[in-house]
């Protein structure tokens, strides 16, 4: 693979980053951001799922406590 073609603004913030997290490289920087994007995008993803799977199974888990709740037998009505 080549070089990486970017604007002067962007050089520019690569070596700002590079000096303040004592990256010696450039490719460096560059590394901790795609991993650092990578991990964001897992996160992302599985709040997604997380998401998805409360809205699937939010009515039926509702449903669920409430029927239960209805069936809900007091301790003092137990022990008598």
């Amino acid at each position: 693979m080549g070089a990486i073609a970017v604007s002067k603004k962007e050089e520019q913030q690569i070596e700002r980053l590079r000096k303040e997290l004592r990256i010696p490289t450039k490719a460096g920087v560059l590394r901790a951001a795609l991993k650092t994007l990578e991990q964001h995008t897992a996160e992302e993803r599985l709040r997604e799922e997380i998401r998805e799977s409360v809205r699937r199974c939010g009515a039926a888990d509702k449903r669920e406590h409430r029927e239960l709740a209805q069936a809900a037998v007091g301790r003092d009505a137990v022990d008598t």
